[in-house]
């Protein structure tokens, strides 16, 4: 990975067939499509942390141009580029730049999470209840699902149906905040192989949101507790995306006091098979990392775990 970043690093133009190469090979190769568009994403938050802004810029634009211009000659429509970029690559070098800038990883991870919230107040803003399109594409994917002969039969629930279709909007943008935070912290960790062995783990393993992250997050969930309605239901998915760099600060939260308790590497690996397996485990550790915000749990545990080894 060390040689990957250093030839990224070594020209503008190594960077750019980098990441036009992934953002081509996301069409040819659908079933790594995610992945390949998820390591562009990083590539160009890489030259941004690494060399500059402005250059960083230059590699996207250049970059989504031949993408673009790639998709076209393919007969597709180059809008699918364009989306591709403006909802992943564009907003990955966003945050990078705030954190180019601020040296604070945090506040490059509220920057990704900002970004969420702006869809979906876009989404409510110049479509309205996204709701009701939701349910029409699941009754579809139901119908479809009949007329091949498989059989879901929760999902032809009506009452089941409405209730997903009401936090799917939440979900997708929940899940792209996801994609452009892991796309930040993979070009974090290559910088800091290039420049700084071990920075990034120490980063990290320090990572907190502050007090008026943690606060706003908190009122966000009261309110779609406590209200009914589309304001209910418009709350719930903003919490969803508020929560998001909190399943990170859970993560760190368990990375570090497995460092500071010298417990082995097996305990990580359960808890990330859980994670993958069990999807409700991951609210747990995004409220766990929420909570960390008052009580801080690594100060408190790791302390107690020194105490107790010594």
């Amino acid at each position: 990975m060390k040689a990957l970043a250093a030839y990224i690093v070594s020209g503008r133009w190594q960077a750019i067939l980098f990441t036009t190469t992934c953002g081509v090979m996301s069409f040819l190769l659908p079933w790594l499509g995610g992945m390949l568009n998820y390591l562009a994403a990083a590539v160009v938050a890489l030259v941004t942390l690494h060399v500059g802004i402005m250059p960083g810029l230059q590699v996207l634009l250049v970059a989504t141009a031949v993408t673009v211009l790639f998709y076209q000659l393919l007969g597709v429509h180059a809008l699918i580029g364009l989306v591709m970029v403006l909802l992943l690559w564009l907003p990955c070098w966003m945050a990078a730049a705030v954190l180019q800038r601020t040296r604070n990883l945090g506040k490059a991870l509220r920057a990704t999470t900002l970004f969420g919230v702006c869809l979906l107040l876009v989404v409510y803003a110049v479509y309205g209840d996204p709701a009701p399109w939701w349910l029409q594409q699941l009754q579809q994917v139901e119908t479809t699902l009949q007329e091949a002969g498989v059989s879901f039969p929760g999902l032809a629930e009506p009452e089941l149906q409405q209730d997903v279709a009401v936090l799917l909007t939440g979900v997708v943008l929940a899940s792209l905040v996801i994609g452009v935070a892991a796309s930040l912290l993979l070009a974090r960790w290559w910088q800091s192989v290039l420049v700084h062995p071990g920075a990034f783990r120490n980063e990290f393993y320090d990572l907190r949101l502050g007090y008026a992250a943690g606060l706003v997050t908190l009122a966000v969930m009261v309110m779609a507790r406590l209200t009914q309605g589309t304001f209910s239901e418009f709350s719930a998915q903003l919490a969803m995306i508020l929560l998001v760099p909190y399943l990170l600060v859970g993560l760190a939260v368990i990375h570090s006091l497995l460092k500071k308790t010298s417990r082995g590497s097996g305990w990580l690996v359960a808890v990330y098979a859980l994670l993958a397996v069990l999807p409700q485990a991951t609210l747990l550790l995004a409220a766990g990392g929420l909570m960390d915000t008052w009580i801080d749990f690594r100060r408190r545990l790791g302390r107690s775990g020194n105490q107790s080894g010594q």
